[in-house]
C-alpha cells in the first residue's frame, strides 16, 4: 500500500507523545578506532546523536546516518512478516487469549520507587560492542537452539531487569517494534514504517518459548491490527491524541520496556568505514527502559538506557548491562 501523506500516522502519534514532555529522539552512536576487544561504557568514546522518531523509525534513522557518512543504500529491509487484510488481524487481536489467572503479572508500578522528571536525553546509558568472534559465537548458539538473536537477547535482558522490579517472578510485558516496509510504503523510505507487538514474558520462559510467542503474535497479524488502530488517529485532532497519550502513560498495565533489533548490516564490509554503530529506542513516561541492538560489519552492539525518572538508581543501566554480559558469558 502506497501512502502519499506528508507525515505518517505513526509520526503524528510520536508528535503527540512529544507534546506531553517525552523526548522522542532515537539514540544512535558511532565509535571509530575500534579495538579487537569487546567494549563497554567504560572504554573508548562513543559519539552520540539523536534522530527524531517523528521523522524516522529505527531503521530509517540508521539509514539516514549511514548515508550522511557516505554509504550508498538504495534498498531498505522489507518486513519478514507480511500481513494482508485488516479484519482478520483485528478480530484475532480482540480475541487474543486471556491472561493465565495463575500467573502473576508485572505492571508499570512495579519499578522500584521512581522520581518524577522531565524526559530528556537520558544520562543513564550503557553499551557493549562484541568482537567478531563473540558475535559469531552468539549467532552459532542461537542456531543450535533454533532461536533468533532477538529472542536470545530479549531473554537475557528480561532476566537482567527482574531484580529491580517489585515482583521479580511476575510476567513482564515488553514492546517489540515491527518493520512494515513492503506492507506499507511512504515516499520517504526512512519515514516511520513501523508497528509493534507486545509479548508477555514469564520468568522461566526459555528463548525458544519467547520465540514461539513472538512468532505466534506475528502470524496472527497483531502488528497489522495495531497499525490499523493507530491509523484511526488520522480522524483525531492533535489535542485529542495528546490526551490519549497521557491516559495511556498513566495506565499501569502497559508495557514497561522496549527492545528493538535493527538486524544485520553490511556483513560483506562493502561500506568503507572503521566505525562501529550503536542504537537504542527512546524511553518515555511509563516505559522507563529502552534497549536496542544492531549487527554492523559482523559486530553486534547492545545499548540500554533508563528513563531519567529512575534517577534514584543512577547506575541502573550499567547494572543491567553487566548482568546481561555475565549471563551470556556463563553459557
Amino acid at each position: 500500500m502506497k501512502t502519499q501523506s506528508s507525515e505518517s500516522i505513526a509520526a503524528q502519534w510520536f508528535r503527540a507523545s512529544e507534546a506531553t514532555g517525552d523526548f522522542m529522539g532515537i539514540r544512535y552512536g558511532y565509535m571509530t578506532s575500534q579495538s579487537e576487544e569487546g567494549s563497554d561504557e567504560g572504554s573508548n568514546e562513543v559519539e552520540w546523536s539523536f534522530v527524531s522518531h517523528c521523522k524516522c523509525d529505527g531503521i530509517g534513522g540508521f539509514v539516514r546516518l549511514l548515508r550522511e557518512h557516505g554509504a550508498e543504500l538504495k534498498t531498505l529491509p522489507s518486513t519478514r512478516n507480511p500481513c494482508r487484510g485488516t479484519l482478520g488481524p483485528l478480530w484475532k487481536l480482540w480475541r487474543k487469549k486471556a491472561p493465565d489467572q495463575d500467573q502473576e503479572y508485572a505492571d508499570r508500578r512495579d519499578w522500584m520507587p521512581e522520581d518524577h522528571a522531565e524526559c530528556s536525553p537520558s544520562p543513564q546509558v550503557a553499551w557493549h560492542l562484541f568482537t567478531e568472534e563473540e558475535t559469531k559465537a552468539i549467532q552459532q548458539k542461537c542456531r543450535e537452539e533454533k532461536v533468533s538473536v532477538n529472542s536470545f537477547l530479549l531473554k537475557h535482558l528480561d532476566q537482567a531487569i527482574r531484580p529491580d522490579i517489585q515482583k521479580p517472578q511476575a510476567a513482564i510485558l515488553w514492546m517489540i517494534p515491527v518493520n512494515l516496509r513492503g506492507d506499507i510504503n511512504h515516499d520517504d523510505d526512512t519515514a516511520n514504517h513501523v508497528s509493534y507487538i507486545e509479548p508477555w514474558i514469564a520468568a522461566d520462559d526459555s528463548p525458544r518459548d519467547i520465540q514461539r510467542q513472538i512468532r505466534h503474535r506475528l502470524l496472527r497479524g497483531e502488528h497489522r491490527a495495531v497499525y490499523f488502530l493507530l491509523g484511526l488517529g488520522r480522524f483525531l485532532s492533535h489535542k485529542t491524541k495528546v490526551k490519549l497519550i497521557i491516559k495511556g502513560r498513566n495506565n499501569p498495565t502497559g508495557n514497561i520496556g522496549a527492545f528493538s533489533n535493527l538486524g544485520v548490516w553490511d556483513s560483506e564490509k562493502a561500506i568503507d568505514t572503521t566505525n562501529a554503530w550503536f542504537f537504542c529506542p527512546p524511553v518515555v513516561k511509563g516505559q522507563l527502559l529502552g534497549a536496542g541492538c544492531v549487527t554492523f560489519q559482523n559486530r553486534l552492539s547492545l545499548t540500554i538506557q533508563a528513563h531519567p525518572a529512575l534517577q534514584n538508581q543512577p547506575k541502573i543501566a550499567t547494572t543491567w548491562m553487566k548482568r546481561i554480559l555475565a549471563s551470556i558469558s556463563a553459557l
